[in-house]
């Protein structure tokens, strides 16, 4: 029996370093070996779409991005508001997977987390993880939007029928806020690299396993010197699901 793939969100984070050298480096972090789908692999921060991320409370939590404009960037979304839901589900498994929360408070800057803030979100981390119904309520109550306009739509993948778990996968595009560090769960992945697109297709092999949606998009990446020429790319592609 074919198993049926499940919505999906992954987040490729960027960032800026030596455009003569190494042009931009993305954040890989490696999924935990006792987990059931790709043990120990190198992947992007991302996870399944829950309900949670789709509610109505999804569009109030959400800056600078709609219902609609979500549903224009993913048409193909069933039903229409999982588009939105998408945005939101790669934000908050980024957070749960890397630590890493792309929301402003009062100003158009990504938040900077206090040493107190650390600690009080390292406990919303373990709550979100256990109930994602409780992501929208701690950031309404933080006073938190998500910079979901942030996000670019990149790609879309959808695991093989062979597979006994599958996904159906949309795959974003977002630069790396400078404030803020990378830290495992221990849980879903147990370390992180931030390496260059073109230095992780040299090390690909048995120390480092990339899932073929991975390995598509890094090569993708290899070819652009900067964040902003690949957010500059994402904006006129009509993107197409990819099996693989």
């Amino acid at each position: 029996m074919v198993a049926t793939p499940r919505d999906a969100a992954t987040l490729i984070l960027m960032r800026d370093v030596d455009r003569a050298k190494t042009g931009i480096e993305i954040l890989l972090v490696r999924r935990h070996q006792n987990s059931v789908f790709m043990p120990g692999f190198y992947v992007f921060p991302g996870g399944r779409l829950e309900t949670a991320d789709y509610s109505l409370q999804a569009d109030k939590i959400c800056h600078g991005l709609s219902f609609q404009q979500a549903r224009d960037t993913i048409p193909d979304s069933s039903p229409p508001e999982k588009a939105l839901g998408f945005f939101v589900a790669a934000i908050r498994e980024t957070f749960e997977e890397a630590g890493i929360l792309l929301a402003y408070r009062e100003t158009a800057n990504i938040i900077a987390f206090s040493e107190e803030e650390k600690v009080r979100f390292t406990r919303y981390r373990a709550q979100v993880r256990k109930d994602p119904f409780s992501f929208a309520p701690i950031i309404e109550r933080e006073r938190l939007k998500l910079a979901a306009e942030n996000l670019f739509y990149f790609a879309h993948w959808i695991t093989p029928e062979i597979s006994p778990i599958r996904f159906d996968a949309r795959f974003f595009v977002s630069v790396a806020p400078s404030n803020q560090e990378v830290l495992c769960d221990a849980q879903e992945t147990t370390e992180h690299v931030w390496i260059s697109p073109k230095k992780a297709l040299k090390k690909q092999g048995p120390d480092f396993f990339l899932a073929p949606p991975t390995l598509a998009s890094i090569s993708m990446l290899a070819e652009f010197s900067s964040a902003d020429e690949v957010i500059a790319w994402t904006r006129d592609q009509d993107i197409r699901a990819i099996i693989g």
